[in-house]
C-alpha cells in the first residue's frame, strides 16, 4: 500500500485514516522477553532486567503502531482536525487554516516511495506564540488539501512543487509557507 487509505467524504468534510503498519517486530521483541522467563534463563539479574526491557519496549512499540493506525485526519471548512483515541495525553487537536504556518514534506531516503516520506504541519494555536508540530504519514491528497485551504506556497528553490510525485534524488525536506 503506497498511501494511506483514501479519503472518505461525509457531511463534516474529508476524513483520512492513519496508515496500517506491520506489528511483527513489536510482537517479536515482546515474545523474546517472555520466552526468557519460560526457558528459565532469568536466573541472573542482568538477564532478567534485559527480558523486562524487551517486554516494555515491545509493548511501547506495539502501542505506537496502534496510535498511528487509529489516528484520523479530518479536513473541514474551518480547520484540520486530528483525532487519536489512543493518545491519552491529547485525544484531538484542531488546527484552524489561518494558524497553519508551514507544511514540510520530509523524504527519508533516495528513490523514496510514499512510505518513506512524512508530513509535518507547523501551526501556532490561537492566542499563543508557541509553534506546534504535528507529524503524519505522507498522503498527496491530504497534503494538497492542507496547502490549498491554508493558502501556503512552495518555498523558493524547493525541488518539490506538486504532491503527485516524490523527488527521487535523495533525502530532503520540502517546505510550503
Amino acid at each position: 500500500m503506497t498511501e494511506m487509505i483514501e479519503a472518505q467524504a461525509n457531511d463534516s468534510g474529508l476524513i483520512f485514516k492513519g496508515k496500517p503498519k506491520s506489528m511483527g517486530a513489536a510482537v517479536a521483541v515482546m515474545v523474546g522477553g517472555v520466552l526468557t522467563f519460560s526457558m528459565g534463563m532469568n536466573r541472573v539479574f542482568f538477564v532478567e532486567a534485559m527480558a523486562w526491557t524487551f517486554i516494555i519496549w515491545g509493548g511501547l512499540l506495539f502501542y505506537g503502531h496502534l496510535i498511528d493506525m487509529s489516528t484520523t485526519y479530518q479536513v473541514t471548512d474551518d480547520a484540520l482536525i486530528v483525532r487519536s483515541p489512543l493518545r491519552f495525553w491529547n485525544f484531538g487537536r484542531s488546527m484552524g487554516w489561518a494558524f497553519i504556518k508551514r507544511l514540510n514534506v520530509v523524504v527519508e531516503r533516495p528513490e523514496a516511495t510514499a512510505e518513506d516520506a512524512g508530513l509535518q504541519i507547523i501551526f501556532i494555536p490561537e492566542g499563543t506564540t508557541q509553534m506546534v508540530r504535528e507529524d503524519m504519514p505522507y498522503n498527496s491528497q491530504l497534503a494538497q488539501e492542507i496547502v490549498t485551504r491554508a493558502g501556503l506556497k512552495a518555498a523558493k528553490g524547493s525541488g518539490m512543487t506538486k504532491f503527485d510525485a516524490i523527488p527521487q534524488e535523495g533525502k530532503g525536506q520540502y517546505t510550503w509557507q
